[in-house]
Parts: structure tokens; sequence; C-alpha cells
């Protein structure tokens, strides 16, 4: 028996038109050995949301029922939000069927469609090839291929465009915009995917070296389910990125409000610290003009609170190269900085110089250097730390212990620094080689 699901969906997102509300059916074929569940996703402000899953029976057969909250694209496949792999996209105003064969890589039109999903597939099926190449790792796939390639289907464009009549002027409206969009996207992808080789400047064709990312950094992006990673694509091309620039001015390079609030929020949604999220909060939340924008905000808020200056740091207790164990309460009194490292980190290992160095500047002052290894292999810990004849108190965790699901640490090293009570002053402190970490330890050393 097929398992559908049914949506009434009533949330505000980016449309192409007013709401639409008569209820729309998706009935698909899979291989139900390869595909174990099937989404289907909206878009909402250039990213892809889920809405419903459904898991294939015996026969590979999948459905879906839903209102559709807008008219305009959404996506359904095997794939994830994420990467967007195995997810493909169609367009839905209400009242329509669409039928379709699934794989992981592809799909296929089969039996009745709308107009509009079949102009979709018609320019899929002609872009594939393409898109493949731009938007997929790997490959033997070079410039040297590539961009003769991306000359010859930009004159095509044009024709391409203007065969489009389906009797819905919202979508013909719509067609030659997303063949542009999706062009530049497919194009620019390919130069950011890790490629054997890589042109110079001077070797960029012309569709590169015209490039105006400006022509699409627009809020048209919102609309599709590339919005957001074509944006970084675009500032990278718009920047020059030897010379480093600061995220100040990388938000800069984007026009509207709407998109620097965007681009802000996938660097806020990665903040580590309550200071941190707090920081650039205050700077740039008056870009964070859209409902979903503010309550992404408040959702990475509400996820940090734990790491907030002055809530009680987590109790942590692990044994030392004795078997003795530690504990956070032992060194009540004193500021503690914590380092999160292992024997296999190459940045854990080039900041032990700066950590040693620390350990003997603060000598006799009230101030405990913890070493918290996340080794898996304890003996070659031990040997490490005994070699190395390392400062501080060292000490044995483990991977996945408390103290890393405790402050979500998912790279390392990762500094934590708590004050004389055991109240969490950083949840991610500046690194030893950074002189922010002297100063911010003299500052509480005091207190």
């Amino acid at each position: 028996m097929i398992r559908k699901t049914i949506l009434l969906l009533t949330a505000l997102t980016c449309s192409i038109v007013a709401f639409a509300q008569q209820p729309s059916n998706i009935t698909g074929t899979t291989d139900p050995a390869k595909v174990k569940r099937v989404g289907l996703f909206k878009v909402l402000n250039g990213r892809l949301k889920e809405i419903a899953t459904s898991i294939p029976d015996a026969s590979g057969r999948f459905a879906f029922r839903f209102t559709p909250e807008y008219e305009g694209l959404y996506s359904v496949g095997s794939g994830n939000a994420q990467n967007q792999q195995g997810l493909f996209r169609f367009y839905f105003k209400g009242n329509e069927e669409l039928n379709l064969k699934l794989t992981q890589n592809d799909y296929e039109l089969t039996g009745k469609n709308s107009p509009e999903n079949e102009t979709l597939y018609a320019w899929d099926k002609q872009s594939k090839t393409f898109r493949d190449k731009g938007t997929t790792p790997g490959g033997m796939s070079t410039y040297v291929d590539f961009f003769p390639e991306v000359e010859e289907f930009k004159g095509k464009l044009d024709g391409i465009k203007k065969k489009v009549k389906t009797g819905n002027p919202n979508f013909d409206k719509f067609f030659p915009e997303l063949v542009d969009y999706d062009f530049a996207y497919y194009a620019i992808s390919y130069l950011y995917m890790p490629r054997t080789a890589h042109p110079s400047k001077e070797e960029m064709s012309d569709f590169y070296s015209q490039f105006n990312a400006d022509r699409y950094l627009t809020t048209e992006l919102l609309k599709f389910p590339y919005g957001d990673r074509f944006m970084s694509n675009m500032i990278y091309r718009k920047l020059d990125l030897s010379s480093k620039p600061t995220f100040d001015q990388q938000v800069a390079a984007i026009g509207p409000d709407v998109l620097k609030g965007q681009y802000v929020l996938q660097r806020l949604e990665g903040a580590r610290s309550y200071g941190d999220f707090q920081e650039m909060n205050e700077k740039y939340k008056k870009y964070f003009t859209l409902p979903e924008q503010i309550e992404r905000a408040k959702v990475v808020e509400a996820r940090l609170v734990e790491t907030k200056t002055g809530v009680p740091a987590f109790q942590f207790s692990y044994p030392d190269l004795s078997g003795k164990k530690t504990s956070l309460a032992d060194l009540k009194g004193k500021v503690v900085l914590v380092d999160m490292w292992a024997t296999w980190c190459g940045p854990c290992r080039a900041e032990e110089p700066h950590w040693e160095k620390l350990n003997e500047e603060f000598k006799g002052k009230p101030i405990a250097f913890v070493g918290v290894s996340v080794d898996q292999d304890k003996p070659k810990w031990e040997t490490y730390v005994k070699e190395k004849n390392m400062k501080g108190i060292q000490l044995h965790a483990g991977p996945g212990n408390e103290l890393t699901n405790a402050y979500k640490v998912n790279g390392i090293p990762r500094y934590i620094l708590i004050d004389k009570a055991g109240n969490l002053i950083s949840a991610d402190s500046p690194r030893p080689s950074d002189p922010k970490l002297k100063t911010l330890i003299e500052e509480w050393i005091k207190k």
C-alpha cells in the first residue's frame, strides 16, 4: 500500500504569486533497494525546508498529496536540504498531477503532467550534462573542456527561453529568469568544485571574465532552492579572495538588505558561543527583515544560551596520567583554561608552544591550564604527553565525551575559559596564539 502524506500548509514563504488553494498530487516509483525515503521540500528564502516524507513500498511506489503554500518551485527526491544532491525541483500552483520515476541521480516524467513541469523537464534534460559537471564534485572534467561548453551553451539560451508557452503567464514570465539563474549557478559553481586543474585569471572564458555578480545578487535568489549557496559563490567572484576580505567587506558586497541578512545568518548559525552570537547579532540584526530570518536568529540564541557568560560551566571530571580524576570543582578559586585537543590534530600541535608560554607567564597565578584529550588511542596520548613533558593538568576524556557534547565541540582545538566560581567566561575563547587570550586571562584573574 502506498503511504501518502497529506499536508495543509498555511505558513507564509517566498512566492511568485498569491497563496494556492487546491491540493496537488505527486505519484512516483523508485528502486526501494536504493531509495529508502523520498522527501518533499519547499523553498524558504533561498534554502530548502522539508515539509513531508514518503516511504516507498515494496514495489517502490511513493506519493504525496499537499496544498502548495505558494505558486513556484518545490523539490522532491532522496537527498537532503544541505547538499541537495538527489533532489529535483518542480513547479506547483495547486490542482496538478506530477508523475515521475525517481532514481538517486535523476528523474523521468511519466504519464500526465502539467505544462509547467514538462517545460522544466525539457530544460533539465537539455542542461543535465552541464549541470552535473557544474555541481558535482570530482570527475574528469577540467576548465579545458568545460569553458568551451559554457560559451556554446550560453549561445543557445535565448532560443530556449523563447519557446516557453504553457498558458500560465506567471510561469512563462518566470521561466526565462530560471534559465538565466540556473545557467549562471551551474557555471559559477564549477569553479568551486574540486578539480585536477584550475584556470588562471587569463584563462577564464568570456562568460567568466564578463560575469556581473550584481545581475544575480537580487531578491530573485530567494525563489531558488540554491539561492543561499549561489550567493556565497557570487561574493567570492565579486571580491578578490587573495586580499582576504573581512566579513564586513563580504556583507558590504551584497546589495539588498534581505540578502545581507541571509548571508549573515549562514555565519551566525555557525557561532560556537553566546558571546560570538551576541556580537554578530547586535552588529547585523538590522538586516533580518523577514520573520523567518528573525526566527532563525532566535533559534541560534536558544541553542547557545548554555554558553552564555556567567552560567555555571559543565562539571567535568576526567583521569590524568596516573588515573587520578581531576574535576572542575577541584579547581574552584582559579580561572580555568580548558584545551580540547588530540595528538593527531595538526592545529592543536601548532598551539603547543603558545600554550607552554602562557603556562610560564602565569606561573604562581590563580589559574589552571587543563588539557582535555579527545584521543581514542589512550596509550598514544599517554606516550605523547610524557615525551613532550606537556605543561598544565593533562586529562583524557576520549571521543564523544560529555564536555564535547555540552559545548557542541565539532572541531579542535577548542578553548573554554571558566571563572574562579566555576561559571563560564567563554565556550569558544581565543587560542593561545592570539594575544586576546592573554588579555582576557589577566582581566579575569583580577576579579
